[in-house]
């Protein structure tokens, strides 16, 4: 083992059984942090994944050998699309089919370490709505047609799915009946919560469930008694999962979020943020949004999460800003100011130069047509569990410098083990961009550290309580 750094910091290597160890923890909320089950905080970083799963066959996914790179981005989480249409295509029958497939991909990303976040997703309903551009809901949920109905088609003709959606009277009068119950449909929407958590229940792979992707409604009255209902049903069968409440659609330009505070437990606003734009009246910047978002949730006492952002990859040529690099590294710098989690939009295995995402054109797939990343990410440490206090995390990404403070508490370095060691993704060729160890100029104070075999992971253990320091760098700036 070869010293590098100074005073109370040793770098060396360490069994992925033991650098890897958050593979076998249980997340749950604790105030506005998420812990681990040896009470660490935890921070949650991932991908949305495989985008592409809008559209039959709804299973793009034909192997899963592609997920094994989600550790060197560092994923611990993945929130994984979840399709109503492909589960329940015919009233009342569910397709096993899908349910096995949807199993297999939440086994394979537990295998690698990433946990599964349920994501119920929709976009404005159905894909019979929205003039075709829409997806998520089964064709026989669709109470009122279209006036001039027009077949799905979520291809070249619905890049402004988005903007189309509040102008689609069909659309809101079916959100209308379904919050209203007409016809059994919330009806069926819960039935399928139930008998999914009754499923997901015992799967160590599953941390919990985003009860529906951006919704259409008013937040207080149709969305916050939505998500009553459907945690009741889910807390049937799983007590332990994370439940996960989204705000109305158009919130994700970083608008005021009018849900009231949810009466169940163990639960996290999981906000959407999309603000690539040039044009201020459209969107919030995004430090004010966090500013204001969080605190909405100190006041329920419970946790900020990001579900969605990203970056189109369309160029941006007015302004250098909001193109994917830079847009995309202010997000996370902020993410980093605050700690927070989040998972990126996201991920796919088949992006094509003609389809792009795979549905209405869209463009935010962090991989190209060989899965190399494009240019709206990029590989970025972050603290995975700390044990004690998390103070300032910061890392300087033209530099590949990074610096992290924490207080170890009593509590945290009587336990020992795995509840005093402090865990940080910090790839040493990933973002470092170096081959060894031993090009590290690592310094700090008050913990041993040691990298996994793998050389993404480090792991501090502090034997004392009191105030850790660690500053990493490449030897050669």
């Amino acid at each position: 083992m070869a010293i590098v750094a100074a005073r109370n910091f040793l770098i060396a290597t360490c069994v992925a059984l033991i650098c890897n160890s958050q593979a076998a923890s249980i997340f749950r909320t604790k105030g506005t942090q998420f812990v681990d089950d040896v009470g660490r905080v935890v921070v949650l970083r991932g991908l949305n994944l495989p985008i592409e799963a809008k559209l039959p066959d709804f299973e793009p996914l034909k192997n899963n050998t592609p997920l094994h790179v989600m550790p060197l981005y560092g994923a611990n989480i993945a929130r994984v699309l979840f399709t109503w249409e492909a589960f329940e295509p015919e009233r009342g029958n569910y397709s096993m089919q899908y349910l096995d497939y949807y199993m297999g991909v939440v086994e394979a990303l537990y295998k690698q370490g990433v946990y599964t976040m349920v994501d119920m997703h929709q976009d404005f309903y159905s894909r019979w709505l929205n003039k075709g551009c829409g997806e998520g809901f089964p064709r026989w949920a669709v109470l009122v047609n279209p006036l001039l109905e027009k077949p799905p088609t979520n291809g070249a003709l619905c890049t402004a799915w988005i903007l189309q959606g509040p102008f689609d009277v069909s659309t809101w009068l079916n959100w209308y009946m379904f919050y209203q119950g007409q016809q059994g449909v919330r009806g069926r929407f819960l039935d399928m919560w139930e008998y999914l958590a009754e499923k997901f229940a015992d799967n160590p792979g599953i941390v919990g469930y985003d009860m529906l992707n951006e919704p259409f409604g008013d937040d207080a009255l149709q969305l916050s008694p939505l998500f009553e209902d459907v945690a009741a049903r889910i807390r049937k069968h799983d007590k332990k999962a994370i439940l996960f409440v989204e705000p109305q659609i158009y919130a994700g330009a970083g608008g005021d979020i009018g849900l009231k505070q949810p009466t169940f437990d163990n639960y996290a606003l999981a906000a959407h943020y999309y603000g690539q734009t040039r044009k201020k009246f459209v969107v919030y910047p995004f430090d004010g949004v966090i500013k204001r978002w969080k605190k909405l949730t100190d006041g329920w006492n419970a946790p900020l999460y990001f579900g969605e952002f990203g970056a189109n990859n369309d160029p941006n040529p007015d302004n250098v800003d909001f193109q994917a690099p830079n847009y995309i590294d202010m997000v996370y710098n902020l993410l980093d100011q605050y700690l927070l989690g989040g998972t990126q939009w996201g991920w796919t295995a088949n992006w094509s130069s003609e389809l792009k995402d795979g549905w209405n054109r869209e463009n935010f797939s962090i991989t190209d047509v060989r899965r190399n990343m494009r240019s709206n990410y990029a590989i970025r440490p972050f603290p995975r569990a700390t044990a004690g206090i998390p103070g300032n995390f910061s890392i300087n990404s033209k530099y590949r410098v990074l610096n992290y403070a924490w207080e170890v508490t009593p509590a945290a370095a009587a336990q020992g083990g795995r509840g005093a060691t402090t865990e940080l993704f910090a790839p040493v060729q990933g973002f470092f961009q170096v081959p060894r160890i031993s090009d590290l100029r690592v310094s700090g104070t008050g913990a041993t550290c040691t990298y996994a075999d793998d050389l993404l992971l480090l792991s501090c253990v502090a034997i004392q309580p009191g105030n850790v320091t660690l500053h990493i760098e490449p030897t050669a700036l």
